[in-house]
């Protein structure tokens, strides 16, 4: 009898000693993301009512803060061109018109959420995927027009991103930007021919762009002690 309370003493020892060393093994999650893009970008607007149309390059950088593993803060910087052709005296694309182009600098902050739980893949919690798709929303604003002109837009779009490593993931994302205005084309016969620019929302610019990055993730969260309820 004896021997069974000293067996069941020590495991009990054991146990309490294997339970702090297993949450400190536990993967931490990193709180900074830095990363950057690159793809192809279009507009809809009065040169272009379809999409896809003369399609250009975009590319840029963002950094995010990680609040948990679904939401995060970013903000993102991305420069880019749109085109088409120039405009005929009743405002409407020339088909034999000359090409016009107008680079565009974004910048905007949005707030990302994951649909699933996402990080490094951690043995103890399993809930935590190395996958997820998301969607993001925000507030923004395009410079263009060599700098002359600005328009605020809201940026909406959604993507999938993985992890590669603990400190590398990879993702691809499709952003609309619904621009608060009609003058991203730098060709008059556009923007205002009848003096009414911007007096119609259902006329609107909008860009859009596909891109594919890669982000570095690193400012690892400290740990929290559940029994001395401490960070260490």
């Amino acid at each position: 009898m004896r021997n069974t309370q000293r067996y069941i003493v020590i495991s009990l020892f054991l146990l309490c000693l294997c339970v702090p060393q297993t949450y400190s093994q536990r993967a931490t999650r990193n709180q900074l993301e830095f990363g950057v893009q690159g793809g192809m970008m279009y507009y809809v607007g009065d040169a272009h009512p379809k999409m896809f149309q003369d399609v250009r390059e975009v590319y840029g950088a963002e950094v995010s803060y990680l609040f948990n593993y679904r939401w995060s803060l970013m903000l993102q910087g991305v420069t880019g061109r749109i085109a088409g052709k120039t405009a005929t005296e009743y405002g409407l694309p020339d088909p034999k018109g000359e090409m016009w182009t107008n680079r565009l600098v974004d910048i905007d902050v949005v707030a990302r959420f994951n649909f699933l739980p996402f990080g490094v893949t951690d043995k103890y919690d399993l809930k935590i995927k190395p996958f997820t798709p998301y969607i993001f929303a925000g507030i923004g604003v395009s410079m263009h027009t060599e700098f002359t002109r600005a328009t605020a837009y809201i940026p909406v779009g959604v993507g999938f991103r993985w992890v590669c490593t603990p400190h590398m993931g990879m993702f691809i994302a499709v952003q609309n930007n619904i621009c608060f205005g009609d003058n991203l084309e730098p060709v008059p016969g556009y923007d205002n021919l009848y003096e009414l620019n911007g007096a119609n929302p259902l006329n609107f610019d909008m860009t859009a762009s596909i891109q594919f990055g890669i982000v570095f993730e690193f400012a690892k969260e400290k740990k929290i002690c559940k029994f001395c309820k401490e960070r260490y």
